[in-house]
């Protein structure tokens, strides 16, 4: 009996974090940068000329499971940003990829930066996390 009971639990284990999602960021910056406290804006345009930037680094967030749309990881790649002291994640790309759970699971990847001012980010359009 102690046996089958350890073998569901270990099925349970294996499906609940087969079906989680996978975050990552890395940042290019030789002096890091504090972790951002506020909301992280995402987008996949640029940012429009006038708005002063500094590039911080580049995440992505991938399903492991599930045929979601790719803008339900934006709040992963949002969380990495604000890991690295980014603001904003812009140019996010978006595809799909086969995973051990999935024939067609989101992947979304995009580059962290921070803006000098953030109130600028309110023409672009995208949306905060």
């Amino acid at each position: 009996m102690q046996d089958r009971s350890l073998a569901i639990v270990l099925a349970i284990a294996l499906l609940v974090g087969g079906c989680s999602t996978t975050s990552s960021s890395s940042g290019v910056s030789a002096t890091p940068m504090a972790a951002w406290a506020g909301p992280v804006f995402v987008s996949e345009s640029q940012l429009p000329a006038g708005i002063q930037y500094k590039v911080v680094g580049s995440v992505q967030a991938d399903a492991r499971a599930g045929y979601d749309s790719s803008t339900k990881l934006y709040p992963f790649l949002a969380s990495e940003a604000r890991k690295i002291g980014a603001n904003a994640v812009v140019g996010v790309v978006d595809g799909r990829r086969v995973t051990a759970f999935s024939w067609s699971a989101p992947h979304v990847s995009g580059t962290a930066v921070r803006v000098e001012d953030p109130e600028k980010l309110k023409g672009p359009p995208g949306s905060y996390h």
